[in-house]
């Protein structure tokens, strides 16, 4: 009989599979390994690894060891979060080369922070982003000479819009409380209702109408003015539902977040690459969008109290603080950290961007169907 067979094959007092030989007096001892029957002195077998623990426990102990280890501030925690803010770029250096007892791993730490950073936003009742729209008095000359080009060309305005009573400007404020957002949903929901009625009409007077396949003059024209419905319609929701549409926002955020700490390794693979595996770009993505979340979160939080210009604040701690990290983590010189930080931040934010507008796109499209 071989080896293997008699390992595989053994049983100890109890009945229990071990391997051969293995007496219940050494395993309740914790002297043998129980997978191999090594000698198991400390925590791990010294012949095969294994730790020397059959992790037969109740359910309730496995939720309970696992929120612990999860999301349990130990002495490690508190030590890497220390060592984040005050030498940026060591704790990455240092896990990604093999110095890691003493730091809590990245994709940890970066779990634990994140839900606390969603928990402020929640209980701060903070909306993500909101949609705010400020109506401009007109000009009067710009005025009448909007409504003369506008006569000669044939197009027929509406009483709102002669009057200027629709001139306005919409941006999208970040980090926001609902009652802060400034719009005149009314006003807003009347030159809506104008600029589609206005768009309907030139739909219908258009001879040349390409909306998906060529069914003919008449149902083209009916398509594009379902779709110009739809867009007004979601506009207005958007500014009148602010809590629904952030509620739906959300649902994608950390998702899209946690997808985007491959995607900054990837991008700092295309500039930093002698000596660097895609590995130490991942440890350091890690903890950066660790450190990303707790200083948004902070800026929240003081927020609350009245401090200004938070905003401002984060973006640009968050800016020097990412150069801080590239030059230590990697000792490159200074230009290239500096050239290397903007480059990777502008496409990491363009990324970025065009996924959150996909989403803030289809969240409107759907919420009018």
């Amino acid at each position: 009989m071989s080896e293997i067979d008699d390992i595989e094959g053994g049983e100890t007092g109890d009945g229990l599979p071990g391997p051969s030989g293995l007496t219940e007096a050494a395993v309740a001892a914790g002297a043998a390994c129980l997978s191999c029957g090594g000698d198991a002195r400390g925590a791990y077998c010294s012949s095969c690894g294994q730790k020397n623990d059959d992790l037969r426990r109740s359910s309730f102990v496995l939720g309970r060891d696992f929120l612990r280890d999860t999301f349990g501030f130990d002495s490690r925690m508190w030590r890497t979060l220390g060592l984040l803010a005050a030498s940026p770029g060591r704790v990455p250096k240092d896990y990604a080369h093999g110095r890691r007892s003493r730091f809590t791993p990245p994709v940890r730490l970066f779990l634990v922070i994140s839900f606390l950073f969603f928990l402020t936003i929640g209980l701060t009742n903070t909306l993500f982003v909101g949609v705010e729209v400020k109506f401009r008095d007109p000009d009067p000359e710009a005025l009448d000479r909007a409504i003369a080009e506008a006569e000669k060309a044939g197009v027929e305005l509406s009483d709102a819009a002669k009057n200027g009573q629709c001139s306005f400007q919409g941006q999208f404020r970040f980090f926001v409380k609902e009652k802060d957002l400034e719009n005149d949903r009314e006003r807003l929901r009347a030159c809506l209702g104008d600029v589609r009625d206005d768009a309907r009409e030139v739909i219908a007077e258009s001879e040349d109408v390409a909306v998906g396949e060529d069914e003919g003059l008449e149902a083209e024209r009916e398509q594009a003015g379902e779709i110009v419905d739809r867009v007004f319609k979601g506009i207005n929701w958007t500014v009148a539902n602010p809590r629904e549409f952030n509620d739906a926002f959300n649902d994608w955020l950390p998702r899209v977040l946690f997808f985007m700490t491959p995607v900054l390794a990837i991008i700092l693979g295309l500039f930093l690459r002698r000596g660097v595996l895609l590995f130490d770009h991942l440890v350091l993505s890690f903890y950066t969008h660790a450190a990303g979340f707790a200083v948004i979160g902070l800026s929240l939080i003081l927020a609350q109290f009245g401090a200004p210009y938070m905003g401002l604040a984060a973006t640009v701690v968050m800016s020097v603080y990412y150069i801080a990290v590239l030059k230590r983590a990697y000792g490159r010189g200074w230009v290239k950290t500096v050239w290397t930080s903007i480059a990777s931040g502008v496409l990491y934010m363009t990324v970025l961007f065009a996924i959150l507008l996909t989403i803030l796109t289809n969240i409107v499209w759907q919420a009018t169907a």
